[in-house]
């Protein structure tokens, strides 16, 4: 194992209205090269299924509007949110929420396979990926490379071992086999992972926690071998660097569309760093290049580089809960500290795109509020705000917002709305290529909430999830959590589907 401390500061890289880019220093640790712990195939999904747990259960709501408008997984027992994750293939949908699973065809919503107990895929491994029961902060992708599906989750027993549980499917079929593997990528307390595809590697960023207390010590991202890993190798080689102890969370970059990134490019990493006492208003901008073919020890992380935001302050700021909600004094998290959702890049031949969001406090004469702020950059190298906005079209509360473009760069972000008079529920709103630049058009409903979170819970999702259809790579599938009933964690999740008129296979 190799330790490599490293300061890298950067030269101004660019310079517009909104937004310029400036160096500063920041020190990592790495590159760490390790290898999984362990490797199994699973049995057959189709055969999981048939043994469901008695606490899994899929919500019951009537569909509203839209192509596909279906009740998603409702809450497990012991699990306070969803952390709601869908990706869709060439013919399924998978959604999974937090530790449990479950496949739908993607036309009708009917359900193939499930709900599932997410731990079963590693239940052959030998390790707490197989016997870890409890809040994974799971999620799914389609590999739209490969088409093969990856699941992730975290295990993470009282105690430790802490692993990362990443399991690929052996072919486009969710419900058929898996690779699973099972990774030590930090010996301190995993949280909140995230995954990412890109092409010569599966990124994953997460919060490393002191494993007593909970308290962040920093930020870490991963490179997994993704090549060994789709030819079924027993053991990947992974390559981490931690961020600096000073600095917020990581969050990687997932590949969107059939369009590769240019040769060699790198994979870029966001941080959002908004420490108003310290005057910082910034997204940093990181490049992690991964070199497996040396054992990874040639393998760089270099940044940050702040790229200057327009001004604002985090929804919730200082990590305390404040969005309200009708018939209870509880407020609940909006994660204003970090980005939510995915990080999605596309290359459009002419310029790179890469979209994210974050919620921020409006405020306006009629008070102050969360609302979804949303960007677009070009040229990610030097990174450049093309055009961004603030979704907030009256005195409602958004948060918790997820995002991503389709192949012409039309542009869809779902999110939660509350208020003291509105139930928590599920809105979106688009922004068209052919629409002026900064705009969203009017938010769409996908289902309206009819309950509260109650009691001493004043936790909520920290992502939601919008995928593109790999296929006709125009359908944007979004889900999210919700309440139908007022309870401390009865939430239900809801899966739609819609598409701009304009984009066309």
């Amino acid at each position: 194992m190799k330790f490599q401390k490293m300061i890298t500061a950067s030269a101004v890289v660019g310079l517009t209205l909104l937004a310029c880019s400036f160096a500063v220093a920041g020190e990592v640790e790495g590159p760490i090269v390790k290898h999984a712990v362990a490797h199994t195939v699973s049995a057959p999904v189709r055969e999981l299924s048939r043994a469901v747990r008695s606490d899994l259960a899929l919500s019951k709501a009537p569909a509203t509007s839209g192509l596909l408008n279906i009740a998603g997984q409702s809450a497990a027992k012991g699990v306070l949110y969803s952390d709601a994750s869908g990706a869709v293939g060439l013919t399924q949908y998978v959604q999974l929420v937090n530790n449990q699973y479950t496949v739908y065809d993607k036309s009708t919503g009917a359900v193939i396979a499930g709900p599932i107990a997410a731990n079963t895929l590693w239940a052959s491994s030998g390790t707490v990926c197989a016997t870890f029961t409890g809040s994974g902060d799971g999620s799914v992708m389609y590999d739209q490379l490969a088409n093969v599906w990856v699941i992730q989750r975290h295990a993470a027993p009282s105690g430790g071992p802490y692993l990362n549980c990443i399991a690929l499917s052996t072919t486009s079929d969710a419900t058929g086999t898996y690779n699973a593997y099972s990774f030590v990528l930090t010996m301190m307390f995993p949280d909140k992972p995230r995954l990412a595809l890109w092409p010569d590697a599966y990124y994953v960023s997460q919060d490393v926690l002191n494993p007593t207390t909970k308290v962040f010590q920093r930020s870490q991202v991963c490179a997994l071998d993704r090549d060994a890993m789709l030819a079924g190798a027993s053991d990947p080689e992974t390559v981490c660097f931690q961020g600096s102890i000073s600095l917020p969370t990581f969050v990687v970059t997932t590949l969107e569309g059939q369009s590769l990134p240019p040769a060699g490019e790198v994979e870029f990493v966001w941080q959002l760093d908004q420490r108003p006492n310290q005057g910082k208003n910034n997204l940093n901008s990181f490049q992690f290049h991964v070199d497996f073919s040396n054992g990874g020890t040639n393998s760089t992380f270099t940044g940050p580089v702040a790229n200057v935001l327009p001004a604002y302050t985090d929804a919730c700021n200082n990590f305390k809960p404040c969005v309200p909600q009708p018939g209870t004094t509880n407020v609940v998290q909006a994660w204003g500290d970090r980005l939510t959702g995915k990080v999605s890049y596309r290359n459009f031949g002419t310029y790179e795109s890469v979209v994210m969001n974050h919620a921020i406090t409006r405020t306006t004469t009629a008070g102050s509020r969360a609302a979804i702020r949303w960007y677009e950059y070009r040229t990610p190298l030097t990174p450049v705000i093309f055009q961004w906005g603030v979704i907030s079209p009256d005195t409602n509360w958004r948060w918790n917002g997820g995002i991503d473009q389709d192949q012409f760069g039309d542009i869809a972000v779902g999110y939660n709305v509350s208020s003291s008079t509105v139930n928590p529920g599920i809105r979106y709103s688009g922004h068209a290529a052919t629409d002026k630049v900064n705009v969203m058009e009017p938010e769409i409903t996908v289902v309206n909430g009819a309950g509260s979170q109650n009691g001493t819970n004043m936790n909520w999702s920290s992502y939601s999830t919008m995928a593109i259809d790999p296929v006709d790579d125009c359908t944007f599938y979004y889900t999210n959590q919700y309440y139908a009933t007022s309870s401390l964690s009865g939430w239900k999740t809801q899966i739609n589907s819609f598409r701009f008129p304009s984009c066309t296979n």
